[in-house]
């Protein structure tokens, strides 16, 4: 048996597709020697028998497949065929003299299911012959159902289209004020910190009122944000232009959905353009119909057949046909110019951080650690704030962001008669987006910068797009749909859960009589009566992350707090002081209203998560069903909530950002031999001391004792990306599945630990102390 170096399923498919057989083989082989997953191991020897058989070793594909029937597996019916099959075209290779269980006909070779790589597909047509074909009963990649499309379908009722836009109207005003106050905020910070060095004065233009400044700025970049974009895909992402005439060549189906559907419409044809990124994204903006574009990658033109890519740009023109294109496109030339400025300053800090070193510059008698630490943290602080920013901006987008998601589906459902092609788009795509993670071994620049315009999310789709090939979506879909609290859960992402909007394709398929692509389990409404809401907002604290139920908590206690504060005062005030002189309660009455009031909010908000923090960090004990379990298994529960949660331990290989532009530590991930899962990392110090990590040495030099308790003295974990590791902590299953980490571990040896328990108790005693502090002045 030929060896290799870095056995793995997946190089050995790999190798398959290109025609390196003895490649393959020895990679197989490998995994069936080493491998523990017992699923790996049977799809390793399927795909072997396969291997076999390419490379004219027919004998040694039916002993194996004779070893795969004895053994009681689900592949074992699969074996039986091919075993039978196998026998029928190479009698002379059966040497046992093996009689096939279940005899049949020798018949034509079947058409390749539809897979996630159809290029994978045309070679395997191209590398076989009827007379010499390999066993097609298993084809490596996922396999489809290929539910059939309406041939005579009626028309549904009109969807009202006021509403889309009243969300539009309302998401507007919000960013509007969100920036704005923003803008503001961060001025007159500014201006705080000049005052308060010396020999620097403030800024008087900083003091002025923002508000037409950010409402001409506003209607600059949505008038320019169609050529803005161009600019930036084009710049950055090399995108090109793209014709009908070339698009109608490779499908012709796509193409005449683009012709057909704007005609029928009454609209300018838009532009099309590609971008070339295995990505698989489609996007659509502009200001008016006559200036709208739609861009896709390459990626998706090799995810997609046809039909599901003709699906994909009618849903694409019913953006432009229902007008949510318009804003969205204004809003995303918005949140461009923070996003893009965090990724060019993290990447020419880093450069001129690297430039110093080489040409060892020096300024007057500075040295040349000085100059290089001041670069790096200078680039990474600038970084940081526009990211923050970035993801401050496109909050009150995401409730527009998720709603037209539902209306284009639905149009574009109505106008293909083919919903069931849709379900397998949106889980074609976003299995291509956690492949091209996988691949970048970090989330790409244009996935997380236009993350609002494509169809599917690339945050949802990495768990979900990451299920080995024989994972049933029914299963890992199951929270989606189950869930009675999933909408909530899922109010910051930018697009509707996916189990959802293949619930509603599959009422449209059974609308037209048609068998859906995917069987769902049975699915559980929101709540709709009054009774029903109070229920689930009075047991949110159940649900939903600590931080949140504190904030929920601190709204409601808070407030009734204050109230009940208010009434002792006011009977003490009225009632009681005509018979008790000197009482000390009439202060709740006379007291600053807005500053009880904000005591009484924050001591809400520390007594809950003193209460519930217990809980919500429990001591990771693992489990033997928590240790290295599949992620499939984890997120199958449907009754699953952030807060109801148990130690795990898994073993993956750390994927990410690397560099100044993930200091914050937003882009950290686990790539484990049954999927990829995002990672939530926090020091003692919270965000803040993600970023200013490198402070703990100079920190610890002053005479503070116990500092060093607080201040990270590891490694940051972006050190550790592309090595094997062992993580601990907490797994949560929310509309996003992520681990809130505990421990990292390499070579079973703690290399980092997180402190977020820390933090969060932090924040709850600086509340409680805020609060004190309040009731003490007012």
């Amino acid at each position: 048996m030929t060896s290799v170096p870095n056995p793995s399923l997946k190089a050995g498919e790999t190798a398959l597709r290109a025609g390196q057989y003895e490649d393959a083989i020895a990679h197989f082989q490998e995994v069936c020697a080493t491998e523990l997953d017992l699923a790996l191991v049977n799809r390793a020897r399927q795909a072997l028998v396969v291997a076999y058989c390419r490379c004219d070793r027919a004998e040694d594909a039916i002993l194996l497949c004779h070893e795969l029937v004895q053994d009681p597996t689900p592949e074992s019916a699969w074996a039986t065929k091919t075993l039978a099959d196998l026998i029928q075209r190479y009698p002379e290779a059966n040497t046992l003299g093996l009689v096939p269980l279940q005899p049949k006909q020798k018949s034509k070779r079947p058409a390749a299911p539809r897979n996630l790589a159809p290029s994978f597909s045309n070679a395997v047509a191209r590398a076989e012959t009827p007379q010499d074909a390999a066993p097609t009963v298993f084809v490596p990649g996922r396999q489809w159902r290929n539910a059939e499309r309406a041939k005579n379908w009626k028309r549904m009722k009109p969807t009202q289209l006021w509403r889309l836009w009243l969300i539009q109207l309302v998401c507007a005003i919000a960013l509007f004020y969100l920036v704005r106050f923003s803008l503001e905020w961060t001025l007159r910070t500014f201006n705080a910190i000049l005052d308060f060095l010396p020999l620097l004065r403030p800024i008087q233009l900083f003091y002025r009122n923002t508000t037409y400044f950010v409402l001409i700025s506003f209607f600059i970049l949505w008038i320019a944000s169609p050529w803005l974009l161009d600019w930036l895909l084009t710049k950055l992402y090399g995108m090109e232009r793209y014709s009908v005439p070339k698009l109608a060549g490779e499908y012709p189906e796509a193409a005449k959905v683009v012709q057909k559907m704007t005609q029928q419409k009454k609209l300018p044809r838009p532009q099309l353009a590609i971008l070339p990124t295995r990505a698989p994204v489609a996007m659509t903006y502009g200001t008016l119909p006559r200036t709208a574009r739609i861009a896709i990658s390459q990626g998706l033109l090799e995810q997609l057949d046809d039909s599901e890519l003709a699906v994909i740009y009618a849903a694409q023109i019913a953006q432009i046909i229902h007008w949510d294109f318009s804003f969205t496109s204004g809003a995303i030339a918005l949140l461009q110019i923070p996003f893009t400025l965090y990724w060019q300053i993290s990447r020419q800090g880093e450069r001129l951080s690297l430039k110093i070193k080489n040409d060892k510059l020096k300024i007057k008698n500075y040295p040349l650690s000085i100059i290089d630490t001041l670069t790096l943290w200078i680039s990474a602080i600038l970084a940081a704030i526009f990211y923050t920013f970035y993801w401050l901006w496109r909050i009150p987008l995401l409730w527009m962001s998720r709603r037209r998601q539902y209306y284009s589906d639905r149009l574009a459902a109505e106008y293909m008669g083919n919903p069931n092609a849709i379900t397998r788009a949106l889980l074609k795509i976003a299995i291509g987006m956690a492949d091209n993670v996988r691949e970048q071994t970090q989330t790409s620049w244009l996935l997380e910068s236009f993350d609002l315009l494509m169809p599917v999310g690339h945050r949802q789709a990495l768990a979900i797009g990451s299920m080995p090939d024989k994972t049933p979506f029914r299963e890992v879909l199951a929270w989606e749909c189950s869930n009675p609290y999933r909408h909530w859960l899922s109010s910051i992402n930018s697009h509707p859960l996916i189990g959802d909007r293949i619930y509603v394709l599959n009422r449209y398929a059974n609308y037209w009589r048609l068998s859906p692509e995917i069987d769902l389990p049975i699915y559980v409404p929101p709540a709709r009566t009054l009774k029903e809401k109070f229920l689930k907002l009075a047991n949110c604290y159940r649900a939903l992350p600590i931080l949140q139920s504190a904030v929920l908590s601190a709204l409601f206690f808070g407030l009734l707090l204050r109230g009940i504060f208010w009434g002792l005062g006011y009977l003490n005030e009225r009632v009681l002081s005509q018979w008790m002189s000197g009482s000390g309660l009439i202060w709740m009455y006379n007291a600053d209203n807005d500053a009880i009031a904000r005591a009484c909010l924050l001591f809400a908000f520390s007594l809950s998560i003193f209460i519930w923090i217990n809980g919500y960090f429990p001591d990771v004990r693992i489990a033997p069903t928590r240790n290295e379990p599949r992620l499939q298994d984890l997120l199958s529960n449907p009754e699953a909530l952030p807060p109801k949660s148990q130690g795990v331990l898994l073993t993956g290989t750390l994927i990410g950002r690397e560099g100044i532009s993930n200091w914050p530590i937003q882009d950290l991930m686990l790539q484990t031999s049954s999927g990829t899962i995002k990672l939530h990392f926090f020091t003692k110090l919270g965000p803040f001391g993600n970023v200013f990590w490198g402070l703990q040495k100079p920190l610890l030099k002053l005479p503070l004792a116990g500092l060093e308790r607080y201040i990270p003295l590891y490694p940051r974990p972006i050190s550790l990306i592309g090595r094997q590791v062992s993580v601990t902590g907490w797994f949560r299953r929310g509309s996003t599945p992520w681990i809130d980490v505990d421990t990292v571990r390499v070579n079973d040896k703690i290399v980092v630990r997180s402190g977020y328990p820390v933090w969060v108790m932090g924040l709850a005693i600086v509340a409680a102390l805020r609060a004190a502090w309040l009731i003490w002045n007012a």
